[in-house]
């Protein structure tokens, strides 16, 4: 090919882009310059209607510091109302109108606003983009007709953390009807552009929102712990926490959320409390008078074989207690029987559900009455033949650190408005269960199951501490598997709190809950005792 054919095809395709060009420019100019008629009809139909909805939720869930607990999808939105963006732009440079459409199509080639206006040339329309395209948009902001903000999507992939069980509860109206009844008449926010170009974000002063008695620093710092790969072999650990004086929850924390709620049962029956459900034995026994903490009993000679390997020489329950001697805890529970046990559990709250939710979201629990051929509730009395929701464990501690007086566990603190004034608090039932002596009895049981038992090797020296450990046997649907608990106090600036650390699925072959739950629990009081 010559050298002029070369200049002559050059030549031609420089012509044809300079044509495209000015077509472009020619539509835009169509679009920008409009009819007069047009303008007016614009101002007519859109003086009223500028303002957006900037979330699927019309109310928000607070922990105790007011601090926003519901997790959010943000999504970037580009409105384009026809009319104005036609009518109004004949000031703004054809420059920028071009940048405008370019930015659109260039995130996705569908976003062809001057090929929709043809198309559709009144319609008004909404685009979804990235963070990044809506940044480089916002600079554009004088152009008229177009309207960018966020709306805020609640994340439903942590679909079984609490906050997120709430919203459920509240949307089908399952729960307290009370929580629903105050927020059912809120507005949604949204943005205004009426008066203002860049948008007036607007949230109803009479809005009314649920405030918790959640910790989220706490939270937060609790799912770093167990986040960390020294714990990756466990896929379910559960936490709660609660001030024992109050029985206000703060922390419900669980290493993975897309799962069931572990602390509250979800979708099971519940979960096998295990050992640390002597702790209500040896309360029933102590309380009762019928036996003292310094009773003594002998493994070795019992009648029942449920211990691995038996436990030597004479043991009182408090020594029974720190080694978690089944034998002994079989002995007591024939001699004080099942209803007197149960009735101290059920007056501590157990078997019967702590926040109310709907049965897909929170057990019961329940437990097999003792047969005839079982000598006693042998098996009750170790904590087994029963479920319980694991969240009702903590008002064992709560009630021992209390001076025995059992307050319900609370989670939904007050109802507060925008301006954060109280609107409703909620009282929780309290109720005296174990006399004062019993209580100070407990509590140094479980300072001598912590320094001389079976959680001796956690060595807690932060705070003042106790515990008892637990490991259970369950049938998970295919094959029995094994859990470890850790249910204990520690005590901080003069306040008692209560907490259990529960271990999903460990290998019943040289773990248990000391050694599974048991280092988790010591991490989070050393954590708590330096940032609180």
């Amino acid at each position: 090919m010559d050298k002029n054919n070369i200049r002559v095809r050059i030549r031609f395709i420089n012509i044809l882009f300079g044509l495209s060009i000015l077509v472009i420019i020619f539509r835009l100019a169509f679009i920008q310059l409009g009819t007069k008629s047009d303008k007016y009809v614009s101002i007519a139909t859109n003086q009223y209607n500028l303002d957006y909805r900037t979330s699927n939720l019309n109310y928000r869930i607070l922990d105790e510091n007011f601090n926003d607990l519901i997790k959010y999808n943000n999504k970037y939105i580009v409105q384009v109302k026809s009319n104005i963006f036609k009518n109004y732009n004949n000031n703004i440079e054809m420059e920028k109108i071009l940048t405008f459409t370019s930015i659109l199509k260039n995130y996705n080639k569908d976003f062809d606003l001057i090929q929709k206006f043809q198309e559709n040339p009144g319609y008004n329309f909404k685009f979804e983009v990235d963070k990044y395209t809506y940044d480089k948009l916002k600079t554009l902001q004088d152009i008229n007709g177009v309207y960018l903000y966020e709306y805020n999507e609640f994340n439903e992939n942590e679909a079984w953390s609490i906050q997120n069980i709430l919203i459920k509860e509240i949307s089908e109206n399952s729960t307290n009807d009370e929580y629903h009844n105050y927020i059912e008449n809120n507005k949604y926010p949204k943005i205004d552009f009426n008066y203002v170009k860049n948008g007036k974000k607007v949230v109803d002063e009479d809005n009314n929102n649920l405030k918790l008695t959640i910790n989220k620093e706490l939270q937060e710092g609790i799912k770093n712990i167990i986040k960390d790969k020294k714990y990756d072999q466990f896929d379910g650990i559960a936490i709660a926490i609660s001030e024992a004086t109050t029985g206000e929850i703060k922390a419900l924390v669980q290493k993975n959320e897309y799962n069931p709620n572990i602390i509250l049962g979800s979708a099971s029956l519940g979960y096998v409390p295990g050992s640390v459900f002597k702790l209500v034995v040896a309360e029933a026994a102590i309380d009762s008078g019928i036996f003292t903490s310094k009773h003594t009993f002998n493994c070795e000679n019992s009648r029942y074989n449920l211990c691995k390997n038996r436990h030597s020489g004479t043991l009182t329950i408090e020594d029974a207690l720190a080694v978690s001697c089944n034998n002994i805890f079989a002995e007591i529970g024939k001699e004080i029987g099942w209803d007197l046990i149960k009735s101290y559990a059920e007056d501590q709250g157990l078997f019967k559900k702590v926040l109310g939710f709907s049965d897909l979201r929170e057990a019961s629990g329940s437990y097999a009455e003792p047969k005839e051929y079982e000598d006693g509730p042998l098996f009750l009395s170790m904590g087994q033949n029963m479920l319980i929701e694991p969240l009702q464990a903590l008002s064992i501690t709560n009630t021992i650190l209390n001076n025995g007086v059992y307050n319900r566990l609370k989670l939904v603190d007050q109802i507060v408005n925008e301006n954060n004034e109280i609107i409703k608090e909620f009282e929780v039932d309290s109720d005296k269960v174990l006399k004062k002596d019993t209580a100070n009895i407990m509590k140094d049981m479980l300072i001598n199951t912590l320094e001389n038992g079976t959680g001796k090797n956690i060595k807690i020296n932060s705070l003042e501490s106790g515990i008892k450990t637990g490991t259970t046997e369950r049938f998970d649907g295919e094959s029995l598997v094994s859990d470890g608990w850790v249910l204990g106090y520690f005590k901080h600036r003069n306040k008692y709190y209560s907490m259990f650390v529960f271990v999903e699925n460990i290998n019943e072959e040289g773990q248990f809950g000391g050694n599974t739950a048991g280092p988790i629990f010591k991490e989070i009081v050393d954590y708590y005792s330096s940032t609180f």
